[in-house]
């Protein structure tokens, strides 16, 4: 090895969950996705937390590789919905989600890379438990599986619940509930990265307007990075180019717009905890309209085709004033819920929405 490679960038550190292609891309990174996926690795290598999970998906996938473990569909799904020059506007944007704090998308910087659009990788996770618990479903879902989604899906953003979801799935969800939970889950992706990409084509981002904010802390670990800033009518300006910026057909615009209704009412129960937990921080919510701003500005600001399910998305919202009214006694009550790093799961073992309790170490490692 050269004496002169800093011990950060050791391929030792990274061989347990990087192709030997990948090790060689994040020592000497060529290209603006190198630099990401350098940036990905190291905080994996860097937090015993991660890398357990990204070693047991590694040894358990013959064709891994670190990179393609991320998905890239929600940005994609966008690029290739644009004009031809709103795609030549974004050639040179680097995109891939990040592990991070913010409840949102957001849009940073490299000196030598140029620019980023990132989503935060556990979002995917606090939707799937959000949905779980205000979703409606043509079969019952207990109240109490409900009010323990929740829990997850807050001690997700929280930073709290375990990223182990691969080896341990924290319960057993009906197929038929499983799949309208995830349906809107990768439209909810593809309108925040649109969200994203419209903060670029809309004129927002200036180099001169950036601030080296904390992109991610993992217990006493913190990492910061040169983060855009933009205002709060620039938001409301991206929220609306989301969806009319991309050249949707019909159906698809209407699961996106559906999808970004049921966005802002799951970010609502995020503030909403948030707030009571920590007001001076709120996920950086003080630059961003509030969900329920944003919701509404939605409405008022485009078209809403004649075959919308209006009724659907107000039983959404309905549901979700009786889980955040739910929230704000629980967090009240039972804050240690909340403020220990590990699992909580949707029900006791041997049920039928938890099946069989697995152990750390046993059924798992």
């Amino acid at each position: 090895m050269n004496e002169n490679l800093d011990n950060r960038w050791d391929p030792t550190w990274f061989r347990s969950f990087c192709t030997g292609d990948e090790i060689v891309r994040i020592i000497n990174p060529q290209k603006s996705r190198d630099f990401l996926l350098r940036e990905r690795a190291d905080i994996v290598a860097d937090n015993i937390r991660y890398q357990r999970v990204y070693m047991n998906k590694a040894r358990k996938n013959k064709r891994w590789t670190f990179e393609s473990s991320f998905d890239e569909y929600h940005y994609n799904s966008v690029l290739s919905r644009l004009s031809k020059d709103d795609k030549f506007a974004c050639k040179n944007f680097t995109y891939g989600d990040m592990f991070s704090n913010d409840v949102n998308g957001f849009a940073w910087n490299d000196e030598k890379w140029g620019r980023f659009v990132s989503l935060n990788e556990s979002l995917q996770f606090y939707m799937k438990f959000c949905n779980l618990a205000i979703l409606e479903f043509r079969e019952d879902v207990p109240n109490y599986v409900r009010m323990n989604a929740l829990r997850i899906a807050i001690r997700v953003m929280l930073k709290q619940e375990a990223m182990d979801f691969y080896m341990d799935p924290r319960g057993i969800v009906p197929y038929k509930i499983g799949k309208e939970i995830h349906r809107p889950i990768k439209h909810e992706l593809q309108y925040i990265a649109g969200h994203e990409f419209a903060h670029h084509l809309c004129g927002h981002l200036d180099d001169k307007n950036l601030t080296k904010k904390m992109m991610l802390k993992i217990e006493e670990k913190e990492y910061y990075r040169p983060i855009y800033n933009v205002s709060q009518l620039q938001e409301l300006e991206a929220d609306i180019a989301s969806l009319v910026r991309p050249e949707y057909r019909d159906k698809e615009y209407i699961e996106i717009l559906q999808a970004a209704l049921i966005w802002f009412v799951s970010l609502g129960l995020a503030e909403r905890a948030q707030n009571i937990i920590n007001p001076a921080l709120a996920f950086d919510i003080k630059t961003h309209p509030s969900a329920d701003e944003r919701y509404n500005y939605i409405l008022e600001n485009v078209k809403i085709p004649d075959e919308f399910n209006f009724k659907y998305i107000e039983k959404v919202k309905e549901n979700a004033k009786i889980m955040g009214e739910y929230l704000e006694k629980d967090l009240s009550d039972n804050y240690d819920i909340y403020d220990f790093y590990g699992s909580y799961y949707l029900d006791e073992p041997n049920t039928e929405w938890r099946g069989k309790q697995l152990i750390d170490r046993v059924d798992y490692y």
